[in-house]
Order: C-alpha cells, then sequence, then structure tokens
C-alpha cells in the first residue's frame, strides 16, 4: 500500500519514524504547499488536518491515521462519504488530563489573579476577598468518560471522592458514578471537566439556559471553545454567573506557521476577567509529547499495514 505522511512543513522528529514507515510500506512525505495530486495514489495518511478541496486530490485514500487529539480540522462528512476511516491519537490523554487538572487548580486557588496583585505588592486584595477554595470541598464532575476523562479521573480520585461523570456510550466501570443525564451533572456538581469532543451535538451546548444554571459553579474546558457558547460564557463570568471558567481552548487561534503574530483568543474580553485563567491551546506541549503522537500514529499505522489491510 502507498503511504504518505502529510505536514505543513519538515519536522525533524519524524526521522526514526519514517525510517520505520519506510521499511513496512512505499511512504512519501509530503507538504501542504506542494501539488498533492501528483500522490492521487495514496491509501493511507498520517497528518493532523485535511481540507475537503486536499481530500479530492486522494480518490484512493482508505485510511487516516491521526497523530494529535480530535477530529476537528477534517471534512468529516466527506470522509464518512467515502467510507474512509479516521484513527485517533490517545498517547497524550494523560498528559492532556493533567494540563486539566492544573487548570483547575490554578483557578480555585486564584494563583494568576494573587500573582498580579503580588507584582504590584498587593498581599491581600480588597482585605476581605482573597480567600481560595479547596478542590477536597466540591463536587466534581466529568463531561465526557473516554480517554481523557478516565485520566482525569485517575488523576483526581486522590484528592476528592465526590466524582460524577457522565458519557454518551452510557458504559462505566462498576465503581464510577454515574450522572442520569446532562441536566443532572450540571445541578449536581460545583466544578465541572469539559472532555467531550467538538460535534453538531456538542457545539454550544453550554449556552444561556445551561450557564445561568451553573450559579456559583466553576466550569474547566480541556475540549474544545465551541463547546460554550462565546457570549454566553462571557456574561455569564462578567455577571458572576458563573464563578470561574478556566480553558485550553479559545475562540481564535494563532496560525502556528507565524510565531510573531498576536491574536487575542476571543472577541471578548475574557483576558479582563478576574475569575478567568487562560492557557493558549498548550496541554499537549510537554516536552515529549510531540514525538508521543507520532510515535502512536505510526505504529497504528504499521499495524494496520501488516495486519489489518488484509483482513
Amino acid at each position: 500500500m502507498k503511504v504518505a505522511v502529510k505536514m505543513r512543513r519538515p519536522d525533524t522528529a519524524w526521522k526514526p519514524y519514517l525510517e520505520q514507515l519506510k521499511a513496512a510500506a512505499d511512504t512519501a512525505v509530503i507538504y501542504d504547499t506542494e501539488p498533492l495530486a501528483v500522490y492521487h495514489d495514496t491509501e493511507v495518511m498520517i497528518t493532523t488536518n485535511l481540507s475537503r478541496e486536499q481530500l479530492d486530490c486522494f480518490p484512493s485514500l482508505k485510511r487516516i491515521f491521526l497523530y494529535k487529539t480530535g477530529m476537528d480540522g477534517l471534512p468529516l462528512d466527506a470522509l464518512g462519504q467515502r467510507d474512509i476511516a479516521v484513527v485517533c491519537s490517545h498517547a497524550n490523554a494523560d498528559v492532556i488530563a493533567e494540563h486539566a487538572l492544573s487548570l483547575a487548580l490554578a483557578l480555585l486557588h486564584r494563583v494568576p489573579e494573587f500573582h498580579n496583585d503580588l507584582c504590584k505588592g498587593i498581599w491581600y486584595s480588597d482585605g476581605v476577598n482573597y480567600k481560595w477554595r479547596s478542590i477536597s470541598s466540591l463536587r466534581i464532575g466529568i463531561l465526557g468518560f473516554g480517554h481523557i476523562g478516565k485520566c482525569l479521573y485517575q488523576y483526581l480520585l486522590p484528592l476528592n471522592r465526590q466524582i460524577m461523570v457522565l458519557n454518551k456510550s452510557g458504559s462505566y466501570p462498576k465503581q464510577v458514578k454515574s450522572a442520569s443525564s446532562f441536566e443532572q451533572l450540571t445541578e449536581m456538581c460545583d466544578l465541572l471537566f469539559i472532555c467531550v469532543p467538538k460535534t453538531a451535538e456538542t457545539a454550544d451546548m453550554f449556552d444561556e439556559t445551561v450557564l445561568r444554571r451553573m450559579q456559583g459553579k466553576y466550569l474547566v474546558n480541556i475540549a474544545r471553545a465551541e463547546i460554550c457558547n462565546e457570549k454566553a460564557l462571557f456574561d455569564a463570568l462578567s455577571q458572576n454567573y458563573l464563578a470561574g471558567y478556566a480553558g485550553d481552548v479559545w475562540y481564535h487561534k494563532a496560525n502556528k506557521t507565524d510565531r510573531t503574530q498576536r491574536v487575542m483568543p476571543s472577541d471578548h474580553p475574557f483576558e479582563t476577567l478576574p475569575n478567568v485563567v487562560m492557557s493558549p491551546h498548550c496541554a499537549t506541549h510537554d516536552t515529549a509529547s510531540h514525538e508521543r503522537y507520532i510515535r502512536s500514529a505510526v505504529e497504528s499505522c504499521i499495524s494496520y499495514l501488516q495486519k489489518g489491510a488484509a483482513e
């Protein structure tokens, strides 16, 4: 079978893994700046993104292996119409879960706020409002119990046993307490982690009605920004319906190929709110995560070439 590794630019981390692929199959490395139609006979692709127009350049494509988490950036409808399977990598689920926990703790402990105060010599805010919340005292919810949700659950257990989860499949280990509905989860939990993928069903899942129902609660989004309605979220935070929000995912993103570009994360000034903690979509930016993604995708691809393709 013919395999293509599609990437934006040359990447030295790929070197040993390309050698493995080339030993297993006829493999080409292609960049978005090239005329993709040259590779029309590609049957298997490893990539992080593919537009509908690019997909048309690969009439023989049968399977895509992603070296990232999440399938945004793919024309899912067109892939479904052509019966092209997509395999995500979960190699960094534990790292993403760890970052979600760090965001939650920074939000509850008000670390950025206190840091900014102390940089000005302010020790106790206004002398009254300088308390923080312990995660051990809160009822915790996890929306989405896939690889990331399961890792997050394990990280939280030593800190708190009041954990409730909700998963689309409705399948849970025996010892895990589950919510019967999304409404129950948002009602019963003081701190809620969003770990579901962005789909037509989850877009704007947290709208004005839901967020008003979450009076005094905390929300941590490690999934995709659009799961929370942008204006409704800002209003809920600025008007103190929500006690606080921490997010690694936002409504605008910088161009990864231009590191000098400056882009604010939203059309609304979330950065001005004291009850918000932000990070720039960097949950998988630990020192080894990129190579873990590559290794995972290559191993899955080679396994498919050796076994799955023949089945």
